[in-house]
């Protein structure tokens, strides 16, 4: 998967953080949400714009389909969005595997973070205090009103222009590409966040991030830091050429921290996690020898714990399970119901063929956690090796009616499905699953082949009236793009 552009990404309005962003200028009035960009697009067409280009980014960007890590980023993007004003649509929170320090929004509630991020945070507040700026710039409608500010385009040309750029973001060459088609010699009009956008997601940011029980200094901590570590380096990070964080947005940014009340704040056991398993399992930062060396230094039980975990990870991704379910055992014994420590114990007794064990274990944890995603992706995964097929069927299509965007849990129904020799399910289950990718060809062509193999004629009824609302995104895509 190609590297993202980050020089283009620092330029794109309200796609990025670019963690270094623009001088502080004068106070902007934050407008009435329920009017800002209306003129330009409706909440209901900026729902519809984000959704379509997410799936581009499920077709081209490197994501993370790691259930703990979702619902550890889903939990905390929660909880600050319901401490934010404006919010006119569910937010989705999803993780982009690369080591660089980035955060993304655009249309329609959609906020990708990079894994790199959390393994830069050095506090959960830090992670959080990028999130809630990222929150702000969505609640504030910031992209719509850019858009609105351009006065020589219209919504539908702005509308490609932007996910011209969410491709650039992506891969260069498509993205280029687009954006010539959309705006021809006209390059110059790329939109930036105006300092007034960036010092309004500032201050939204830190109201979103102290209301949420974070620590505000969680802001100023990190971007200093940030600033700080790459100051005088020979060969800094491209957002922080292209994008240095001044030191008057700093001021101002840690002036509005100490003036507000400090919470005492401990880092949750989730925030080490999965801050290391992303480092250990997706970055592969650590060795066996440097997580030991943590366990013996941590300087705080959280950390300690983290590392002992992410040492299991790191042994049953060697293909050492044993040893692995050794390290893990005391971790699991005391605290059974800890979701990181199931998915993890899953994977150890389905690398050594313990499927009873493994199911007994997952269906005690799903009585008490029905639908938990972690849970009910590892209970029908093992039923799957297992060859228990009816009942990972089961599992996933009463998830994935209310999950119907869950790439994880429609592949791994698509896969039940052929294993049981249901062939028009298997087909309908890829035709969704293609759809979220964006693969709109692909999807009608599955959908043609599970009428084919059914022969129930209410359920061919269905499947075309499927294939024209297929039809009809893939139309709507087209003209995005």
């Amino acid at each position: 998967m190609k590297q993202f552009n980050h020089i283009l990404a620092a330029t794109i309005a309200g796609l990025t953080i670019a963690l270094g962003a623009h001088d502080v200028a004068a106070q902007e009035r934050i407008p009435e949400i329920g009017t800002a960009g209306a003129a330009i697009m409706t909440v209901e067409r900026e729902r519809i714009y984000g959704d379509m280009y997410m799936r581009q980014i499920r077709a081209l960007a490197p994501m993370v389909n790691d259930p703990v890590l979702d619902e550890y980023l889903r939990d905390i993007g929660s909880r600050m969005v319901r401490e934010a004003d404006g919010v006119r649509f569910p937010f989705t929170f999803f993780w982009i595997n690369q080591k660089d320090i980035n955060a993304f929004a655009f249309f329609g509630g959609y906020i990708g973070i990079h894994t790199g991020l959390i393994a830069e945070a050095q506090t959960e507040s830090e992670l959080a205090a990028v999130i809630a700026h990222e929150i702000a710039h969505v609640s504030q409608r910031h992209i719509v009103r850019n858009m609105e500010r351009m006065s020589n385009a219209s919504p539908t040309t702005m509308a490609a222009m932007l996910g011209s750029m969410i491709l650039a973001i992506i891969n260069p060459q498509l993205g280029f590409a687009a954006m010539t088609g959309t705006i021809g010699v006209n390059q110059q009009m790329q939109l930036n966040y105006t300092r007034q956008f960036e010092q309004e997601a500032d201050r939204v940011g830190f109201s979103i991030l102290a209301n949420s029980g974070f620590d505000p200094m969680g802001s100023p901590n990190f971007f200093g830091r940030l600033s700080d570590k790459y100051r005088y380096s020979s060969r800094p990070p491209e957002i922080l050429l292209t994008h240095p964080y001044s030191e008057n947005r700093l001021a101002d940014m840690r002036s509005r921290a100490e003036s507000m009340p400090r919470p005492k704040v401990r880092d949750s056991l989730p925030f080490y996690l999965a801050k290391y398993r992303t480092q250990v399992r997706h970055l592969k930062q650590f060795s066996d020898t440097e997580l030991r060396r943590i366990q013996d230094t941590a300087a705080t039980v959280n950390e300690r714990t983290a590392a002992t975990y992410a040492l299991a990870i790191w042994l049953l991704d060697q293909r050492r399970p044993q040893e692995a379910e050794t390290v893990l055992a005391p971790l699991l014994q005391s605290a059974p119901m800890n979701t990181f420590f199931i998915d993890v114990q899953s994977d150890i007794l389905l690398a050594q063929q313990r499927y009873d064990e493994a199911l007994t274990m997952l269906e005690k944890a799903y009585i008490r956690q029905p639908n938990e995603q972690t849970i009910t992706l590892n209970f029908a995964n093992v039923a799957v090796a297992a060859r228990q097929y009816p009942l990972a069927i089961n599992l996933l299509r009463e998830y994935t009616q209310r999950n119907e965007n869950n790439v994880m849990a429609l592949d791994l129904l698509a896969t039940a499905y052929r294993l049981n020799g249901n062939n028009s399910a298997m087909h309908e289950t890829l035709a969704e699953l293609s759809a979220l990718h964006g693969a709109f060809d692909q999807a009608i062509d599955h959908l043609h082949k599970a009428h084919r193999h059914n022969q129930l004629e209410l359920e061919k009824r269905r499947l075309q009236a499927r294939i024209e609302q297929l039809m009809a995104q893939k139309k709507l895509l087209e003209s995005l793009t």
